[in-house]
């Protein structure tokens, strides 16, 4: 192989590796705006109900799972918030797992915040890394999001721009 072709190869290999690392970065880092209107949850009863209805107060939507670990780590600080703000905001956690698996869960560790699920995959809303967390006005506007564990300082900080 002469030097002319392996430096084309080269090049063509660094433009395709960019170019995949940019398509996963927004597939995976950059979670999609999620309206409350295409998410279809139920109560833990198994009742429909909808997002809309916590409307009225800023709304923090937190996407979790039983099994990240991250997830559970964050939940005392969100419920920590939850107790200094108060009726303040909505605080809604949205699993995909099953009903049971969910209500274990929230039987096991009593926070006060509304836990229900979503009767679709999260994958299906885009929503591949866990925890995420949707910031909404009292109006329903996406006002931020945020991907990762979040600590209080944080959901407080990000709380603030929904108030």
């Amino acid at each position: 192989m002469d030097k002319k072709s392996f430096w084309k190869g080269f090049a063509v290999g660094g433009v395709l590796l960019i170019a995949t690392l940019t398509i996963l970065y927004f597939k995976v880092f950059v979670q999609p705006d999620v309206s409350l209107q295409q998410v279809e949850v139920e109560k833990l009863d198994g009742t429909k109900t909808e997002l809309a209805q916590y409307l009225g107060k800023p709304l923090v939507v937190n996407y979790w799972a039983t099994w990240c670990r991250p997830c559970i780590k964050e939940f005392p600080y969100f419920e920590k918030v939850k107790q200094e703000l108060g009726d303040d905001v909505n605080f809604i956690m949205i699993s995909d797992e099953s009903l049971e698996k969910i209500n274990n869960f929230k039987t096991n560790n009593p926070y006060t915040f509304n836990f229900l699920r979503s009767k679709k995959s999260l994958g299906d809303y885009d929503i591949i890394l866990r925890p995420t967390t949707y910031f909404y006005d009292a109006k329903g506007n996406l006002i931020t999001k945020h991907t990762a564990s979040l600590d209080v300082a944080k959901i407080k900080e990000l709380i603030g721009k929904i108030k």
